[in-house]
């Protein structure tokens, strides 16, 4: 009986060293794809951008990622629980003063660091596009805030009292809006006190 070259050709596209090099031209992609969306803006980036800005054709493109929203869901879902993980260290349930400015200070330093994808995501909210995706991310990062302050573990929820709601989604957005401020330009006195009405705006809702 002839043996069929159909398993070999499996084996051959399915080695640990095929799939090393189709997951290195995927991040190629995607981080080409994220400079773009950063540099350029995610409305006016084509695929055929991304294509020339990662070094490969087209198609290899369109292998890897079916249009650009695909690979911007991907680019927050790498955002997403590393800004959780961060925000999750807000001390609670009572926190000081201190502590909260402490903290702030964290957060500062992780917007430093992730400053393009947290770009990519404000320029998105303001021009109201990708919400579901956007409400999700937002659910998860007050969930973070909420692992051990409850007034914030309330708000994540969507059927939350508007107020609980609106406090949460308005201390976060304050938060953000103080770190860019202050990254703009870390010498300015303005900037330095937004941070500190923030860590006082979180003290009164953590402890009212």
């Amino acid at each position: 009986m002839p043996t069929s070259d159909h398993p070999q050709r499996s084996t051959k596209y399915n080695t640990p060293l095929r799939q090393a090099q189709r997951d290195k031209i995927r991040r190629r992609i995607k981080s080409a794809a994220r400079t773009l969306f950063y540099e350029t803006h995610y409305d006016s980036t084509t695929m055929d951008q991304i294509a020339v800005a990662a070094g490969v054709r087209r198609s290899t493109v369109y292998l890897h990622y079916k249009d650009k929203t695909e690979i911007l869901a991907e680019v927050i879902a790498e955002y997403t629980p590393k800004a959780r993980s961060v925000l999750a260290m807000l001390p609670g349930p009572r926190p000081t003063l201190p502590q909260l400015n402490l903290w702030v200070k964290k957060v500062v330093q992780f917007v430093a660091k992730e400053l393009v994808p947290l770009s990519i995501i404000l320029e998105l909210r303001h021009a109201n596009q990708d919400l579901d995706a956007l409400e999700k991310l937002t659910c998860e990062l007050l969930a973070g805030l909420g692992e051990n302050n409850p007034p914030f573990h309330d708000a994540s929820h969507e059927d939350a009292t508007p107020m609980v709601r609106a406090r949460g989604l308005m201390l976060l957005q304050s938060l953000t809006y103080a770190c860019e401020i202050h990254l703009a330009n870390t010498h300015d006195a303005r900037g330095k006190a937004l941070l500190k009405v923030v860590a006082e705006d979180f003290l009164a809702f953590l402890t009212r």
